[in-house]
C-alpha cells in the first residue's frame, strides 16, 4: 500500500506539472479539461496495472529498466522507512531462524495497535469528510426546495430569498431573487452558467470531491480540484465571449461579483479565482500551431510514464546466486532461471535450480571463500541443478561449523537435516510437501529437544514475494533440561493462544 501511495503521488505530480508548465496558459480549454480528469485516473490506477517488457529494450536510448528504477527507488526507500514504524518484523520465538517463526504474543500486539492507530485515524477523518461531502449537496437540495423555480431551455433556475453569488449545480442555476426581479442579473451571467450546465462541469467537480474524501491526505487532490474548477471558468469564459459579448463589459462584470456574497460547495461560482490569470485569458487568441506542438510533445511523455510506472521485467537476467564481490567470490557463478527451467521441460516444485553459465543444471561443488583472505566460507554440493548438501565454515579459524543436508522424494522438496561439527543431528525440517502436517525440531548441545512446531506445507505469499509457513498446533521452547520455557497454539499461521 506505502509503495501505491508513493507511485500514485509521483504519478500524480509529473502529469500535473506537465499540465502547469505546457497546457494551463493556452487556449485549449476543452483539451485541458480531458487531461485533467485522464490524469487523476491514469495515476491513481497505472500503478496497480503492469505488462511485461524486455528490460534490455530502450526508449531514447534508455533501457526501460532503468525507467523503473527512477520510480521504484524512491517508492521502495518510503516503504522500507515508513513500512516498519506501521507494522515491524516480529521477532522470532526461539532466537534462530528468525526469518520464519512467528512473533510473540507482545510483538504482535504492537504492531497490531499501531497499524489500527492508524487506519482508525484514516477511517475517522474519511468519515468526516464523507459526511461533510453529503451535508453539502443536502444543502444544495434544500436552496432547490426552499428557493422558487423558472423553467428555461437548458436550466431552471432557483430564486433565492438571500444574497447569494450567480451560482450553478448540475441543471439549476441558483440567483439572488431581488436581483433577478430587478434585471441586474445581465445576459453575460446567465449564459456563463448555462455553459457549466451544458458541459456538465457539476460532475467533474463531484468526481473530484470524492476523489478528495478518499485521498485526503494527498495534497496534489486539493491542487486538481483548483486546477479543474479554473478550467471550468476559463471555458465558460470562452463561450460568453464566442457568443458576442464585450470583452471588456465581460471583464468589468466578472470584476463586480468579485468577493461578493459566497458559494455553496461543489457549485459553479461565476467569480471563482478570479484572478488576474483568469482575466488574461478571457481575449487571449488560440494558437493552433502551439498548441499543437505542445499537445505532440504530451505522447512521449505520457509514454515514459507508462512505461516508468506501469512496467515489470520480464525474460530479465537470472537471479545471480553467487559471483565476484568486495568480500566473497566462488569458483563458479550459478543462476536460477526458471524460463530455461521450462525449456528443459523441469518441474521441480519448491526446488529452485542451479544453472551455470552455459545455461546447463549445475553438478558439482560450489566453493564461496573471503577475498580478503581466501578463507572457505561455505562448501555446497549440487547434482543436476539441484542443493544435496552444504557445509560452513567459521570464517576466522576455518572450522566446520555445521552441515546441512537436503532430502527429496520424486520432485518434492522433503527434508532438511543440520548437523554439528561432531556430526550431531541439531535442526530439522520434515515435509515440505503443501497438504501434508510437517515439523521443525533444533536441539541443545546435551541432545534434549530445544523447540519443536508443525506446519502444513509452505505456501507462497504473493503479496511478500516469499515462502510463508502456516504453522499448526504446538510451538514450544525447551531449556537444556527439557522444561517448558515458552508454548503457543497455531492454527493456519495465526497465533490463537499464548500459553506459556
Amino acid at each position: 500500500m506505502i509503495i501505491y501511495i508513493v507511485k500514485s503521488t509521483l504519478l500524480l505530480g509529473l502529469l500535473f506539472g506537465v499540465y502547469k508548465l505546457l497546457l494551463e496558459n493556452e487556449k485549449m480549454h476543452r483539451f485541458n479539461r480531458f487531461f485533467l480528469l485522464f490524469a487523476l485516473l491514469f495515476g491513481l490506477t497505472a500503478p496497480l496495472i503492469s505488462f511485461d517488457v524486455q528490460p534490455e529494450q530502450s526508449v531514447a536510448g534508455i533501457k526501460i529498466q532503468d525507467m523503473e528504477r527512477v520510480v521504484n527507488a524512491p517508492a521502495e526507500a518510503v516503504s522500507k522507512s515508513v513500512g516498519p514504524l506501521i507494522a515491524p518484523e516480529p521477532k522470532a520465538l526461539p532466537k534462530t531462524n528468525a526469518e520464519i517463526t512467528p512473533a510473540t504474543t507482545e510483538e504482535s500486539s504492537w504492531s497490531i495497535s499501531m497499524l489500527d492507530l492508524l487506519l482508525g485515524m484514516y477511517g475517522l477523518v474519511t468519515v468526516f469528510l464523507l459526511v461533510r461531502f453529503a451535508g453539502g449537496l443536502l444543502e444544495i437540495r434544500n436552496k432547490i426546495m426552499a428557493g422558487s423555480h423558472k423553467e428555461m431551455d437548458e436550466a431552471t433556475l432557483v430564486l433565492l430569498d438571500e444574497s447569494i453569488t450567480p451560482q450553478s449545480f448540475l441543471g439549476y442555476i441558483f440567483l439572488e431573487k431581488k436581483q433577478f426581479e430587478s434585471g441586474e442579473i445581465e445576459p453575460e451571467i446567465l449564459d456563463h452558467e448555462i455553459t457549466h450546465i451544458r458541459q456538465w462541469h457539476s460532475l467533474d467537480v463531484l468526481f473530484i470531491e470524492f476523489l478528495k474524501v478518499i485521498f485526503w491526505f494527498n495534497p496534489l487532490m486539493y491542487l486538481y480540484k483548483h486546477a479543474i474548477q479554473l478550467n471550468h471558468e476559463f471555458l465558460a469564459d470562452e463561450s460568453v465571449v464566442s457568443n458576442g459579448s464585450s470583452v471588456s463589459d465581460y471583464q468589468n462584470m466578472l470584476i463586480r461579483f468579485c468577493g461578493e456574497k459566497r458559494a455553496l460547495n461543489t457549485t459553479s461560482s461565476i467569480n471563482y479565482s478570479l484572478t488576474k490569470k483568469r482575466l488574461k485569458m478571457i481575449p487571449k487568441k488560440f494558437s493552433a500551431l502551439r498548441s499543437g506542438s505542445k499537445g505532440l510533445l504530451l505522447a512521449p511523455i505520457l509514454l515514459a510514464a507508462t512505461l516508468m510506472f506501469c512496467t515489470r521485467g520480464n525474460g530479465k537476467p537470472p537471479y545471480k546466486i553467487t559471483g565476484n564481490s568486495d568480500e566473497l567470490y566462488s569458483n563458479v557463478d550459478l543462476y536460477m532461471n526458471p524460463e530455461r527451467s521450462k525449456e528443459l521441460n523441469i518441474k521441480r516444485r519448491g526446488i529452485g535450480i542451479r544453472y551455470d553459465s552455459d545455461g546447463n543444471p549445475f553438478t558439482g561443488t560450489l566453493e564461496t571463500r573471503y577475498t580478503k583472505n581466501d578463507q572457505l566460507l561455505t562448501n555446497t554440493v549440487f547434482s543436476d541443478g539441484v542443493i544435496k548438501s552444504s557445509e560452513f565454515y567459521n570464517p576466522k579459524t576455518g572450522e566446520l561449523v555445521e552441515k546441512s543436508e537436503f532430502g527429496y522424494i520424486g520432485e518434492q522438496f522433503k527434508r532438511i537435516r543440520v548437523y554439528s561439527s561432531d556430526e550431531i543431528l541439531i535442526e530439522e525440517w520434515s515435509d515440505f510437501q503443501s497438504g501434508k502436517l510437517g515439523y521443525h525440531k533444533k536441539w541443545h548441545e546435551n541432545g534434549q529437544l530445544e523447540y519443536e512446531a508443525y506446519f502444513s506445507g509452505p505456501i507462497k505469499d504473493e503479496t511478500l514475494k516469499a515462502t510463508k509457513i502456516p504453522y499448526q498446533g504446538l510451538m514450544t521452547l525447551y531449556d537444556e533440561q527439557g522444561i517448558i520455557i515458552e508454548q503457543e497454539r497455531y492454527e493456519d499461521g495465526e497465533l490463537i493462544e499464548k500459553i506459556k
